[in-house]
């Protein structure tokens, strides 16, 4: 409802204005979160290439494009819903899929790298293992900076209308 003395205009004006800089936020974010996720899926590559079909490159392949599709999700969910779109069921399974970047962060991070120093597979072992754990605590973080930008977006819009009037 339009307060009285107010146009739809500047009613909408506010909700605009959050949601292009949530936008501009989230994009920032996500190409930020795509730098670690396009070095795995090149190292992956480079593995399938290298060492043919095994369980280790079809994991860095395929999780890392699939968190790099997730994230993207997430955040045009997130962008949508700052511009004051109504919900849509594409964006429930947006919100399913969130569990991926941060559970391939953490195989970076703890399965690839920290259990590498633990392995004693020599000085390379241990360089792949810093390799990994630099490249999966750079994703978490990543992905964590994106999920504070919803944080931003729901205590910005808060107060704002749901939906854009027409």
């Amino acid at each position: 409802m339009i307060e009285p003395g107010k146009s739809d205009q500047e009613s909408v004006a506010p909700l605009l204005a959050v949601g292009s800089a949530i936008q501009n936020l989230v994009a920032t974010r996500l190409g930020r979160g795509f730098v670690p996720m396009a070095i795995m899926l090149g190292f992956g590559v480079v593995q399938f290439a290298s060492e043919g079909w095994t369980r280790s490159s079809v994991e860095l392949v395929a999780g890392s494009m699939l968190a790099a599709l997730a994230m993207l999700g997430y955040g045009l969910r997130v962008a949508r819903l700052a511009f004051g779109h109504a919900e849509r069921l594409w964006m429930d399974f947006a919100m399913s899929a969130s569990i991926i970047p941060p559970v391939f962060s953490l195989y970076l991070l703890v399965w690839r790298g920290l259990r590498g120093f633990v392995s004693g597979e020599g000085l390379s072992g241990v360089a792949t293992a810093i390799f990994f754990t630099i490249i999966g605590g750079w994703a978490m973080r990543a992905w964590m900076r994106v999920v504070e930008v919803e944080r931003l977006a729901g205590v910005m819009s808060m107060g704002s209308p749901t939906e854009i009037p027409r």
